[in-house]
Formats: structure tokens, sequence, C-alpha cells
């Protein structure tokens, strides 16, 4: 496949399309079940995180996910415009929960500010 790219607007009713995008390219991928739920989960909360900052801070572009299968990883990206927000519990348990199902995970500087970008990864074969 390739990189796969979807813009939804920064509401909850689009997480579950995102989802669903993320485990389609991942199932491609050939990733068991489990590992699949792992990003089910992953993505759905990584989705939701980029959603409660946009409307923290009062933003209405587009949040974008982007999954990647070449290689030997699957790769998610979800880049949000949101910029400095306040980190509450929610923030740290949605990093926590993310953390413990992806191989690897990165928060990073998008657009709007810090924390706007999370890259996930699955290797192949877990560890």
């Amino acid at each position: 496949m390739a990189t796969v790219s979807l813009r939804f607007p920064p509401s909850a009713g689009h997480v579950r399309t995102a989802r669903l995008v993320a485990v389609s390219v991942a199932r491609r991928l050939g990733l068991d079940e489990a590992r699949l739920d792992e990003v089910r989960l992953a993505v759905g909360e990584v989705c939701a995180r980029a959603v409660r900052r946009c409307a923290a801070g009062d933003v209405t572009a587009d949040v974008t996910l982007e999954v990647d299968d070449l290689g030997p990883s699957l790769s998610v990206a979800v880049t949000d415009q949101a910029g400095r927000v306040p980190e509450d519990r929610d923030e740290a348990v949605a990093l926590a929960l993310i953390r413990g199902l992806a191989d690897e995970v990165r928060v990073e500087g998008g657009p709007g500010g810090p924390g706007g970008r999370v890259w996930l990864t699955w290797h192949r074969e877990p560890g």
C-alpha cells in the first residue's frame, strides 16, 4: 500500500472513521487480532485526544490521520492544529494508555504548537 491520509473536523463523531481506516491498513499489513485491537484502541484514543485539544484551544481546523504500512512497521501520525493547551488528567491518562498499546510513541510539536503531533508505531512482530 502506501500512506493513507484522512482529514476530519475535530468532532468526536469522526474518531470512529479514523479508527476504522487505521485498522484496515493494519489488517492489510498482516497484524494479528491482538495487535489490531491495540491499533484500534490507540488510534481511537489519540484521535479523541486531538479532538479534545482542538476543543480546549477553540480550534476548528481539521485533524489529520496518516497511516503508512510501507516497510516493516505500521506507522500512524495524528496531527491537530491546537496550540499550547493546558495539560489535564485526561491528557496524562490518554498518553499513558497510548504508550502501553503501541511499540513506539513520540509526541512532538505540530503546526499549532507543542503536543500537536503524535506518532505511533507497531512492528509486524511484537517486541
